[in-house]
């Protein structure tokens, strides 16, 4: 018998693509590739999401299939679901496959760009799509019939008090380890896997022989979310997991016409920032088919990736007049000096969980991933430290020439998980008259810049002082009494992280006693101190101290915020025209202009009190 030719795969035009069916042979896996105009409507077909590669192993084509008696390398992943679809009894039944590696000649750069412009319509238009987790493990029986047990408790709609005595007991100690590993296949971190999940009207999940719905999954996330002493919540495959769901829950209300729904590229590649992709540029080419803002972007495999970020970024401000997108730097930042420091990498160890301030809700340009129920704003709510201008800069090459001021410098930072206390010494208690100081006016400038003013993680509403700044005097009165222990971890690290810090001459501390010594009330309810409720200052708090790590900061003004941990003292707070928020810069003498550094919470100067400035005191910052 001769040796079976490669198999040569034809040119395809923009409007076209390729669809697959396996045909009987006896001796190898046989197929057809047939090419469709999606100018005509497509015969039914699946679609398949899997994995290039299994955990820990790299990509490997170690096996083919024939194709007009052709023979094609295919993925060894492929394998496996192959022979679970022949178990079936559902591998020669006629039907039409689209499966990305064989559908897509993945060698054609020009071929490849042509058909992402196509996933929207492929995955949106399946009349099944078939998630392939992988093959059948010691414990993904048990993980997958607890996605079913999780989704019949879901449908009861107990109380949240009910639902974790009823599953954070040692009974579902296995289930729940069971679950973190299905969550940890690599499926959920695959770039490509994202739009995947969220485009199909219908879509199975199949790990082994064993299947659950994605109404199944999604359910299951969401009881998992509730259930905060398990310890699922905190791996990385919950979130990447549970912000899927939430991107399908607007991708939905999009469908449906709801028109306050965006769904932005930057948004989306914040949220997914950890995922796997071999190509970075992936890492916002594979999103394209699910953003409300693809025209800010063409997909070109000849640009590097830096060129494509670079663009990406050009873009957005020359389409919006804004330079918000450049606070995405602050935690996506280069790889080396040479990549522009304002210009987002778009990649992060750990996966977003909490928006930047930039991504408020009441503002559509980047917006945020929250769920349908919360998309109702206050839009007079709204992080405007520029006021309504338009940004006032010009770009040459990869350097951003932006005009604005700067409102302060960076004097104090609290300590924090990573960096120790840098103590500000501009003030003296000695050299500042009485009346200047207050220790509430101090106290509560302090609560607001730990919660950035705001009442919920999504940004929608100011903070409510009173209740904030109430339940806050509480808890830290709590942690300075017997009594400290009883308190969350985390809040006792930041209060010693804190304690010593000085604002306006005086210890944070000191500021706390004399505070609690004019006698504060403490007869109402014990504040909240559970962080899935964070719509209360413990949970606000949460979701800045310890999931985005922003740290208490003082300026030479004796003004109080919150940066970023990598925040030095003397970097400048400044206020860009076009720019929603203010960010901090730091000077580089060497390189002849400005570091971005991160976005910046200062108190008192998030509405456009910087614009009352001398126009004297206007510069441009060249941004390197």
């Amino acid at each position: 018998m001769a040796k079976a030719t490669p198999y040569s795969y034809a040119p395809i035009r923009p409007n076209q693509l390729r669809l697959l069916k396996f045909v009987r042979d006896e001796t190898s896996v046989s197929a057809v590739l047939k090419t469709f105009s999606l100018d005509q409507p497509l015969p039914p077909y699946h679609s398949l999401s899997y994995t290039w590669a299994t955990d820990g192993a790299l990509l490997s084509r170690g096996w083919n299939i024939l194709i007009n008696k052709q023979q094609l390398l295919v993925l060894d992943t492929l394998q496996p679901f192959i022979s679970v679809l022949r178990s079936k009894g559902e591998l020669l039944d006629g039907t039409w496959w689209w499966i990305d590696s064989i559908c897509i000649n993945q060698s054609d750069l020009e071929e490849r760009a042509q058909q992402i412009q196509h996933m929207q319509y492929v995955y949106g238009n399946a009349d099944r799509v078939i998630i392939w987790l992988g093959e059948e493990s010691n414990d993904s029986n048990l993980a997958m019939e607890f996605v079913r047990h999780l989704d019949k408790i879901s449908r009861e709609k107990y109380h949240i008090d009910k639902l974790r005595a009823m599953l954070q007991t040692d009974e579902y100690l296995p289930q729940w380890a069971a679950l973190k590993n299905l969550l940890s296949r690599r499926w959920w971190s695959r770039m490509w896997s994202v739009q995947e999940f969220v485009l199909p009207p219908s879509i199975s999940f199949w790990c082994g022989t064993r299947n659950a719905s994605r109404v199944a999954v999604c359910r299951t996330l969401s009881t998992a979310d509730k259930c905060t002493s398990v310890g699922i919540k905190q791996t990385p495959g919950f979130t990447l997991g549970n912000n899927r769901r939430r991107a399908r829950g607007l991708y939905k209300a999009l469908k449906n016409g709801k028109a306050n729904v965006i769904l932005s590229l930057p948004a989306l590649a914040a949220y997914f920032s950890c995922m796997n992709a071999t190509d970075d540029r992936d890492r916002l080419y594979g999103l394209m088919g699910l953003c409300t803002d693809k025209s800010l972007l063409e997909v070109d495999y000849f640009l590097s990736t830096e060129e494509v970020y670079l663009g990406f970024a050009q873009a957005f401000i020359t389409q919006y007049k804004s330079l918000d997108i450049i606070s995405f730097a602050s935690i996506y930042s280069g790889p080396s000096e040479s990549w522009p420091s304002w210009v987002p990498r778009w990649q992060k160890g750990e996966a977003l969980v909490v928006p930047l301030m930039v991504s408020q809700s009441s503002k559509t340009q980047i917006g945020n991933l929250r769920t349908p129920p919360a998309l109702e704003a206050d839009p007079s709510v709204c992080y405007a430290a520029s006021g309504n201008t338009e940004a006032i800069c010009k770009l040459e090459g990869s350097r951003l020439l932006a005009r604005g001021v700067v409102i302060d410098t960076v004097d104090g930072l609290a300590a924090s998980k990573h960096f120790d206390l840098v103590q500000s010494s501009t003030w003296t208690s000695g050299e500042m008259p009485d009346s200047f100081f207050s220790p509430k006016d101090i106290l509560t400038s302090v609560c607001r810049s730990v919660v950035l003013d705001r009442k919920d993680r999504y940004l929608r509403y100011s903070m409510p002082t009173g209740e904030f700044f109430r339940d806050f005097l509480q808890l830290i009165a709590c942690l300075m009494t017997e009594t400290h222990r009883d308190n969350p971890q985390e809040l006792q690290e930041w209060y010693s992280w804190t304690r010593n810090l000085k604002i306006q001459g005086h210890s944070f501390e000191s500021i706390v006693h004399q505070m609690l010594r004019s006698g504060i009330d403490t007869q109402n309810s014990t504040p909240n101190q559970d962080e899935y409720y964070h719509d209360t200052f413990f949970g606000r708090f949460f979701d800045t101290v310890v999931r985005m790590s922003l740290r208490l900061m003082v300026t030479r003004g004796g003004h109080v915020g919150m940066v970023a941990e990598k925040a030095k003292k003397g970097d400048l707070v400044c206020m860009l025209y076009g720019c929603s928020v203010l960010v901090l810069l730091r000077e580089d003498k060497d390189r002849g202009g400005f570091a971005f550094i991160s976005e910046c919470f200062l108190d008192g100067y998030m509405d456009g009190q910087g614009l009352m400035h001398d126009k004297d005191s206007e510069r441009i910052f060249c941004i390197i």
